[in-house]
């Protein structure tokens, strides 16, 4: 298991070794830890002074505030503690996958799992493995660190409406000291190695919230013995907002300021509601949710969170919360990467010379060009021939399939040939010498170049936020690079986006097997926005990298040709993208809207040219609501 850096002296374990001399543990405690190193001081502090503990296993989320290097001083002195550190943030989730996977392959008969906030008492441990052989996953009472009284978490006894809100009142309702059936997870809880072999480990994709609870769940399902020991505690910070009153008390809702930490709760409870306790209990949850944030606390931004988070859920994506955290590190490509850039090409013969010598002139040479000629004229078959010193692979399709039929075949082509990574490009840009070269320093899944025109001003309309979930947002691309960045550069090195032209957009393979290729059905306009969204949607992000510098041949003018052939196509495929893509029905019906009001306006805005190309265009979408089959891998 690849989980960054490990160290620690050979621990001295009261267990021993086995008899081939593998060591073998009985308590193995288990501590995620991000960016608060003196909880973790605090914690460990604890920990090292309970003789029950054979080993400290710290899991470090990439900490960047010391913690790796106070770690490595405290395991050169402590054969108990050892550490690893992941190379990126995986959040709780991730952190107890790994450090549960860990403990297990340690052989450690049981994991004592909890966060770096928490504190046991100093008797706790003990108190629970009293019980040892009693139960697979049972856990202390978690008490409020500033009202140890009270209940960090409340409980709610399996199968009534009983809610126990303080110790005593937990106390009242134990049996010999016990609440069976239920357990705070992952405060101070103990695992056996037995119910890792059953069930496995943490679902590390949760990242935070619901991850324990998924695992307490499972366990249930699995017929694990589980139960709370009363007279064990363990502290923990209690959140004032978690457990907030509604509808007279009669309930409580788990509201956190956090959009991360309120988007990840949506999401997962969605998933575990529907994996173990059916339709409608999610449904109840929903409906909860939409009370809260109407009526207790009235949030018409929050309701649109709640319900991307809820539509994740069902979709099974995994991914949304990374727009929530810190931008991860680029990670350059591995040098044996093969590149193949792909040119669509049509009736721009002396453009293409001047791409083509662009490409031949890289700091770091493809290694296929993939040019798809719509054009079939004799000056661009000139063009081709003249150009010997690239590794040309021409197709000569004697049609004009557009650009989106273009770079179907072309992406198509250079996948099917193995190549690692495709760079898309229309004939009428122009790369820097080191854009390519610039690209792979990044390394990401889906990068974009950013643009310049000619006199070198910023003209990258990539979206860094593209809204199809707010049903009021005429226009989904709420935010572009030029409108946030002055210049390239102001910019930072890498822009996380949400959608980007064909025009030095690079591609990694495993994109191309995940989602297929783009839709010929586009033509023109908006095939690269619903490639780019299938990406996102199968969880892969998108960064528009600075250096990596491609120069427009021309000024932007398509606002010009809303009357025209043009204007039919790009108000069809605008409206195709909302039906395929909206997150709710109310974004589903803005393509109605919208052509209502085109039309409603065309005496004075428009004229009857554009009236008639919107409405041809919705009757178009709505025959393009599903991927055309010529997108789909193996067509």
């Amino acid at each position: 298991m690849a989980l960054g850096r490990e160290t620690g002296q050979a621990m001295k374990q009261a267990s021993g070794t086995d008899g081939s001399g593998q060591e073998t543990l009985g308590v193995a405690a288990v501590v995620v830890t991000f960016n608060r190193v003196a909880l973790l001081q605090r914690l460990v502090t604890r920990l090292l002074e309970l003789g029950s503990v054979d080993a400290i296993l710290v899991v470090d989320n990439a900490s960047s505030d010391g913690t790796g290097e106070w770690l490595a001083d405290l395991s050169a002195r402590e054969p108990r503690v050892r550490y690893r550190i992941l190379p990126t943030n995986a959040g709780g989730a991730g952190g107890f996958q790994a450090g549960l996977e860990w403990a297990h392959d340690l052989g450690a008969e049981l994991a004592w799992l909890m966060d770096d906030d928490g504190l046991p008492a100093p008797d706790c441990l003990d108190k629970l493995l009293v019980h040892k052989g009693e139960y697979d996953f049972w856990g202390p009472a978690v008490l409020a660190q500033q009202r140890p009284d009270e209940l960090c978490f409340p409980v709610r006894l399996p199968g009534t409406a009983t809610v126990a809100r303080t110790l005593d009142q937990l106390e009242d309702v134990a049996v010999d000291g016990r609440v069976a059936d239920v357990v705070i997870p992952f405060n101070g809880v103990l695992v056996t190695h037995e119910l890792v072999d059953r069930i496995g480990t943490v679902r590390a994709e949760f990242f935070i919230w619901g991850d324990d609870v998924e695992y307490l769940w499972r366990a249930i399902d699995a017929g694990a013995r589980v139960a709370t020991i009363v007279d064990a505690h363990f502290l923990h910070p209690a959140t004032d907002d978690l457990g907030t009153p509604m509808l007279r008390g009669l309930t409580t809702y788990n509201h956190s300021p956090s959009d991360l930490k309120h988007y990840c709760m949506a999401r997962n409870n969605t998933v575990n509601l529907l994996t173990f306790r059916g339709p409608l209990h999610a449904a109840a949850f929903w409906a909860k949710t939409a009370w809260f944030y109407t009526f207790v606390k009235p949030s018409a931004r929050r309701l649109i969170l709640s319900a991307q988070a809820i539509l994740d859920g069902l979709r099974g994506n995994f991914t949304g919360h990374e727009r929530f955290l810190p931008p991860r590190p680029p990670h350059p490509a591995s040098p044996g990467e093969r590149v193949a850039v792909v040119v669509v090409t049509y009736k721009r013969p002396e453009l293409l010379d001047q791409l083509l010598t662009d490409l031949a002139a890289q700091t770091r040479r493809p290694d296929g060009v993939f040019v798809v000629d719509n054009s079939g004229d004799e000056a661009t078959a000139r063009v081709l021939e003249a150009h010997s010193e690239l590794p040309l692979r021409v197709d000569h399709v004697g049609a004009n399939l557009g650009g989106a039929g273009g770079f179907n075949r072309g992406v198509r082509a250079a996948h099917e040939a193995g190549f690692d990574r495709l760079w898309l490009m229309d004939d009428d840009v122009r790369p820097a010498p080191w854009a390519l070269q610039a690209l792979l320093a990044d390394g990401g899944d889906c990068l974009a170049c950013v643009r310049e025109d000619r006199r070198g001003n910023l003209v990258e309309k990539a979206a860094v936020r593209f809204d199809l979930s707010n049903p009021l947002q005429l226009r989904p691309k709420v935010a572009s690079i030029e409108q946030t960045y002055p210049c390239r550069a102001s910019m930072p090195a890498r822009i996380h986006i949400e959608n980007a032209a064909f025009e030095g957009f690079m591609v990694h393979r495993r994109v191309v097997d995940a989602i297929g290729y783009p839709d010929p059905s586009f033509f023109i306009f908006y095939d690269d926005c619903d490639f780019q969204l299938r990406a996102q949607r199968a969880g892969f992000a998108m960064w528009a990298v600075r250096d990596a510098l491609m120069r427009r041949q021309f000024d932007f003018v398509q606002s010009n040709d809303l009357a025209s052939w043009k204007g039919f196509y790009m108000y069809r495929n605008l409206f195709a993208v909302h039906f395929r893509y909206g997150t709710n029905a109310l974004v589903r019906l803005k393509p109605f809207v919208l052509t209502a009001g085109v039309v409603a306006l065309s005496p004075v805005r428009g004229g009857p040219g554009e009236a008639r190309n919107v409405l041809r265009a919705l009757v178009g979408a709505l025959r393009m609501r599903r991927l055309d089959s010529r997108a789909k891998l193996g067509s």
